[in-house]
């Protein structure tokens, strides 16, 4: 029995021992846990357990040979793992990629914010640093000490509902980047913008500004065939029958590092693009970099163009061509209905799909 705290006992060693429970020489027991408890008062387990949450339930002589084993062995319920049964932690699960993206970190401040305003703390998972396996995620601490989990993992969308209908008795909230997913999983637990849309709108874009020879840099992520980004960007350039400059994705995580690698490769190609279509502003902040240590002027020799309008695509230079991602405001949606589940409220799913708006700055301009 672990020695992390010892405690005197009232009456001698020989009890405890006829009581099956573990003295040392000395007649002093080491921590007394729940089990012990029921050993010395005679009863099951369960019935110290039944004491512990509801004690007006139990028969009056039960009861006190209950209180008087606690009291003998100076015994402190386990509120942690009483917290992993009957899932009152109080505490949130959120599961997103990773956090130095300003994109992700946004995210989780406000999800922390705003749990807060209901007393709940909140618990960061990056799926990053155990590579993005969902079935590891909750070893240390079992999924069901968690009063609800928000899952925002945009990047892997098929794992995250599958991992939703594994858990389903556990309160849960997915942020996703498209509308399909209603199909799949309970749209009164799903918040959503649409990637593929909004990549859409920043392509059309750098279209009617004469660009026709469009490079498009990502990286590559597990859900390969559904990237909706991706797909935005082929279905406007069919559309417009336009053939991409060139797609870079490489296995990297989204940086600014990989931004830099992702444009130094479409420079190789020997043939300047028109245009390149980042999807993520802080791959275009390399992008940039590498360009202008190339002697390369934006927009006046490649105009630049992203997505998710964190705060630096307004500080760089120059200033991003981007799109907004409402990302507070689905943070602030997602821990509402999380909260109304939890809390058993009833909370209509209204307005649970965002817009994404395009913000024009100095990356493009009119030819």
């Amino acid at each position: 029995m672990e020695e992390c705290r010892k405690t005197l006992c009232t009456f001698s060693g020989l009890a405890m021992v006829k009581k099956g429970i573990k003295v040392n020489e000395k007649g002093i027991i080491l921590v007394a846990v729940i089990k012990d408890v029921a050993k010395l008062a005679g009863v099951s387990v369960g019935t110290v357990s039944k004491y512990l949450n509801t004690p007006e339930l139990l028969r009056e002589d039960k009861r006190a040979a209950v209180e008087d084993a606690i009291q003998k062995l100076n015994y402190k319920p386990n509120l942690f793992a009483r917290n992993l049964r009957v899932q009152d932690s109080k505490t949130i699960a959120v599961i997103a990629q990773e956090i130095r993206n300003p994109f992700h970190a946004a995210l989780f401040n406000t999800i922390r914010k705003e749990a807060m305003k209901y007393n709940y703390s909140v618990v960061l998972y990056s799926l990053n640093d155990i590579n993005g396996n969902f079935d590891t995620l909750f070893e240390t601490l079992p999924i069901h000490y968690f009063s609800g989990v928000i899952s925002c993992y945009f990047h892997d969308m098929e794992q995250s509902i599958d991992f939703a209908k594994r858990h389903s008795k556990v309160p849960m909230v997915i942020m996703t980047n498209s509308e399909r997913y209603f199909d799949e999983y309970d749209s009164e637990k799903i918040v959503h913008a649409d990637f593929t849309q909004g990549i859409q709108k920043v392509c059309e874009y750098l279209i009617s500004l004469g660009n026709t020879r469009i490079a498009y840099i990502g990286c590559r992520t597990k859900d390969q065939l559904r990237d909706p980004k991706l797909k935005g960007f082929m279905l406007t350039m069919e559309k417009h029958r336009l053939e991409p400059h060139s797609i870079v994705r490489l296995e990297k995580e989204y940086t600014m590092q990989t931004g830099y690698e992702s444009a130094e490769q479409i420079l190789r190609s020997g043939q300047l693009p028109d245009a390149i279509l980042s999807d993520t502003d802080v791959m275009s902040i390399g992008v940039l970099n590498c360009l202008r240590n190339h002697g390369i002027q934006v927009p006046d020799d490649i105009m630049l163009a992203s997505f998710d309008n964190i705060e630096q695509a307004e500080y760089c230079n120059p200033r991003l061509t981007t799109l907004n991602v409402p990302i507070e405001a689905m943070s602030v949606k997602a821990v509402e209905l999380l909260v109304a589940q939890m809390e058993n409220r009833e909370c209509k799913n209204t307005g649970n799909a965002f817009e994404l708006e395009l913000i024009i700055r100095e990356t493009t301009k009119n030819r």
